[in-house]
């Protein structure tokens, strides 16, 4: 099938909105009435968010891809490259004492327009045909997505589970530097900040355009990178398959019917996607880069801005996420290795001139990385990262079936595998490579299966919730096969891409979003909820009432084979919203050092040493009031359950005074 040349309609595209949108609101009830007025109400927060997410990375496309791009490719390949940008401008002004602020922010944005705008591009007039229905179509599912995404959270006060804690303190502790920091003080004793923070400047950022408090901004960028992925895979298949039809059925895929990335906004896991927001640029820059070095008519003046375009998707990534620089590793050596087999025989010349971009490329993105590599040395990553290297152990990386399913969810396995077959089959090169990388990756991550160590410097944890990046391809591509099946069944025409062809496509899709949307609205496990509404008005009166110098003990338990210590309800956020001191540390701690240096052996010393005595005896009030602590705090949540603080023995207990009790918080005071 080829696209029909002749210019659709506009109606096609408006009729096709329009059901888009009376699907999503019998789908989804409510969010056609809360996304205006959110819009109204946050005109600033929507305004400075698109263009927080498109300038920067628009601005770099113009004077490095400065070739043909359709308009919504262009906009979805500066939205990733946005990812690695924005922390750049963070680290590159640090030497020079740089602090940024809403004033600053605002004007560099300013300069980020200039540079994607001057020289005035030159104007191609729009395609009418296919690519624009595809255009507009991926335009209006990606909104259709972010908005889904976005009401999912609508009454999330601070992000969910462990990872938010960590994640909010940085972006505050960005805020309050005006960039990066050493100390985490007043949050923890921490004296390194070695942790990737392309998220975290993310979400300062929309700080200083909008004033986003980081409780919200953190939970906000998270979805909206959640709803990128739409428009991010739309471009990774198209230019993978060559098929921007395969592409539209990506998105649709990640979109709505896939767990993954959506289902991250329950663990706050959003420095991976982070990563994997950044990763399509990498992806396509180096396949433009290695296609280039690979074509015999490319002079190497005409390799220097894909080169560029490379080494700065790639430090962006650096910054963003450590583990899922090794995925980009893996897809750049995976397409490499196709591309090579794709071309044939080649030259000598050809081989050199590849591998000298290549080693350019990665000197590149060192050299713009180097001062953010110098600076993690310094903490502990490089040490931990060395012992797995180092040591056999494989008991740290377990794969669990739970999480090979839900990445599979929803019949993507099928999908997925009719998807490869088909590509395979009509000999794209692109299946070829889905399928590589996903085995190079899954190698990566289970180094034992070659007999080598390094088991758990990737986990297959990490690997399987990321696993989209491949299943929502070849699922794509599965869907488009089967279509072409049912034309080929129905005898419709091949060589030209009908009217009726066109309907059945948006039919499809509207069904398939109609029954994905609610799922994603949903998505929000509220178990997973630490800090509830009952602990914001708990806080706010413990600032209220409780001296700057109480010490409170909260809920804690050992993670990650009791190298920290986290929480388990919303305990462990006091120190953040309140400023009294507590037993728990954001759990990013554990990467850097610390003053003391022993301070996470201190902190399981100290649980220790209350724990062993039931919270009702006398010999672990005693212990508590060795170590300084005036009061006791328990939140309504309990993930996981079967917490230390039992409200039954403290009540009972003589020891205590109960000095609080609403909503499922209580907080007593030690006699």
């Amino acid at each position: 099938m080829v696209a029909d040349q002749r210019a659709l309609p506009r109606s096609v595209i408006w009729l096709a909105v329009i059901w888009l949108a009376a699907i999503i609101s019998m789908a989804v009830p409510g969010l056609l009435w809360w996304a205006p007025w959110s819009l109204l109400t946050s005109l600033l927060a929507v305004l400075s968010g698109a263009l927080l997410f498109t300038l920067p990375g628009l601005a770099v496309l113009r004077w490095l891809h400065p070739g043909p791009l359709l308009w919504f490719e262009r906009l979805a390949y500066a939205a990733s490259l946005s990812g690695a940008i924005i922390p750049f401008l963070l680290l590159v002004s640090e030497p020079i004492g740089w602090r940024w602020n809403s004033l600053a922010a605002w004007l560099v944005m300013i300069v980020f327009v200039a540079l994607a705008l001057w020289p005035v591009p030159r104007i191609h007039r729009p395609d009418r045909g296919q690519r624009c229905l595809i255009g507009w179509m991926v335009a209006w599912l990606s909104v259709a997505a972010l908005a889904v995404r976005l009401f999912a959270v609508r009454d999330v006060p601070v992000g969910l589970f462990g990872d938010s804690y960590h994640h909010t303190i940085i972006t505050q502790l960005l805020i309050d530097h005006g960039g990066l920091f050493q100390s985490w003080q007043p949050y923890a004793p921490a004296v390194t900040f070695t942790y990737h923070y392309g998220f975290h400047a993310i979400a300062a950022w929309w700080h200083w355009l909008a004033g986003i408090p980081p409780t919200q901004a953190v939970v906000l960028v998270g979805q909206v990178m959640s709803g990128l992925a739409a428009p991010l895979l739309y471009l990774l298949t198209a230019r993978l398959t060559n098929s921007r039809l395969t592409g539209l059925w990506a998105a649709v895929v990640v979109g709505f019917l896939s767990l993954y990335p959506a289902y991250y906004v329950n663990w706050g896991r959003y420095t991976q996607l982070a990563g994997q927001t950044v990763l399509p640029a990498v992806a396509v820059a180096w396949m433009e880069l290695i296609d280039g070095a690979l074509s015999p008519q490319r002079s190497w003046r005409s390799l220097a801005a894909p080169l560029a375009l490379a080494s700065i998707a790639s430090a962006g990534l650096a910054f963003s996420h450590y583990r899922v620089a090794i995925l980009a590793i893996c897809f750049v050596v995976t397409y490499t290795l196709v591309a090579l087999g794709r071309s044939g025989l080649v030259g000598w010349r050809t081989l050199r001139r590849l591998g000298g971009a290549g080693i350019l490329g990665a000197l590149g993105a060192a050299l713009l990385a180097w001062p953010w590599l110098w600076r993690v040395q310094q903490g502990q990553i490089t040490r931990m990262a060395a012992q797995i290297v180092t040591t056999d152990v494989e008991t740290r990386n377990p794969i669990a079936l739970e999480i090979i399913g839900a990445a599979f969810q929803y019949g993507l396995f099928p999908l997925a595998a009719i998807g490869l077959i088909s590509l395979l089959w009509r000999r794209q090169s692109g299946g070829l490579v889905l399928a590589l990388w996903a085995g190079l990756v899954w190698l990566a991550a289970n180094p034992q299966l070659l007999g080598l160590t390094g088991q758990g410097l990737i986990t297959t944890f990490a690997v399987l919730i990321g696993a989209y990046l491949v299943v929502a391809p070849a699922a794509g591509a599965g869907l488009l096969a089967l279509i072409r099946l049912g034309v080929m069944i129905t005898k419709q025409a091949q060589r030209r891409l009908s009217a009726t062809m066109i309907t059945i496509q948006i039919v499809a899709g509207l069904v398939l979003v109609g029954w994905g949307a609610p799922m994603q609205a949903a998505m929000v496990d509220y178990d997973y909820q630490l800090a509830t509404p009952a602990d914001l008005k708990a806080a706010a009166w413990i600032r209220e009432h409780l001296p700057p110098d109480a010490a409170i003990f909260v809920n804690g338990f050992p993670a990650y084979g009791g190298y920290v210590y986290a929480g388990s309800d919303g305990g462990w956020w006091l120190t953040f919203l309140t400023g009294r001191r507590t037993n728990l540390l954001p759990m990013a701690v554990g990467f850097e050092a610390t003053d003391p240096p022993n301070t996470l052996r201190l902190i399981a010393e100290q649980h220790q040493a209350v724990q062993r005595y039931p919270i009702g005896s006398a010999q672990a009030v005693a212990a508590l009031r060795a170590l300084g602590f005036h009061y006791l705090y328990n939140g309504p949540a309990a993930n996981p359950s079967g917490e230390y603080l039992d409200p039954v023995q403290i009540d009972a207990a003589p020891f205590y005074e109960l000095i609080y009790r609403q909503d499922g918080v209580s907080i007593w005071r030690i006699r």
